[in-house]
């Protein structure tokens, strides 16, 4: 059975000939094409056969900025992940990359912004937290885990749009283990999940700082363990906020 994370990419699996499969570079050109996949200014996008040594980031990105081409690991799970990602939610990419290519080289120890930090870790693990309830944002935000993911489980079900977009993370949640951990960032229009989350990772204020902890198994129908309210005695996983 499916992990509910894959929902958001059951189009796109379909179309790659599903979940186990691993698709050649051609097939990837194929949907891709049909999806008219592109960077907003047009550039379409394509997938190319990865260097035998890994690229650098930064140039990584601009490989995709300048030329429309994503590098991609025949044989890899976790670049068929970041395919499916580009597909499903190009607008959320392409404004990642865009951070990337904005910032370059900044004066950090690691060579990276804080902007270019928290695109990063929203690239590998990022989940587009969609939800307008003040209340459950609040619980979130304060880590009460059990609050928010057991007592208030069903309002959580009614009321929260969970979307791994994080290409790291979705490859993991193919055999998902209770420790993972996503890092969301919280967006209030479902409607377009897409477009609201890459106006905020484009904003000038964005950071580590925007992007909040959530241990996934808590969120409701994702215990892949199915042990209930168990799950969050774990406090190495549902940690406290000190």
């Amino acid at each position: 059975m499916m992990h509910p994370a894959f929902e958001p990419y059951a189009r796109w699996i379909e179309a790659i000939g599903g979940l186990e499969r691993m698709p050649s570079i051609a097939e990837l050109n194929a949907v891709a094409r049909d999806a008219r996949l592109a960077l907003p200014d047009g550039t379409a996008l394509h997938f190319e056969q990865a260097p035998p040594r890994r690229t650098p980031a930064l140039a990584y990105e601009r490989r995709i900025a300048d030329e429309g081409i994503i590098e991609f690991r025949v044989g890899s799970r976790h670049d068929v992940a970041n395919a499916l990602a580009w597909l499903a939610f190009p607008i959320t990419k392409a404004a990642i990359n865009a951070v990337h290519i904005r910032d370059g080289r900044d004066a950090t120890a690691n060579g990276r912004s804080r902007a270019r930090d928290a695109a990063t870790l929203f690239d590998e693990a990022g989940m587009i937290f969609v939800c307008r309830d003040a209340g459950l944002i609040a619980l979130l935000r304060a880590w009460h885990w059990h609050a928010l993911f057991w007592q208030a489980r069903d309002v959580v079900a009614q009321r929260v749009t969970a979307i791994v977009i994080g290409h790291g993370l979705l490859d993991k949640l193919r055999t998902p283990f209770r420790a993972l951990t996503a890092q969301a960032l919280i967006v209030d229009n479902g409607r377009d999940a897409d477009a609201a989350a890459a106006s905020q990772v484009q904003s000038r204020d964005f950071g580590p700082h925007r992007l909040s902890p959530v241990p996934v198994a808590g969120l409701p129908g994702w215990d892949s363990e199915r042990i209930g309210e168990r799950l969050f005695d774990d406090r190495d996983v549902f940690r406290m906020k000190h």
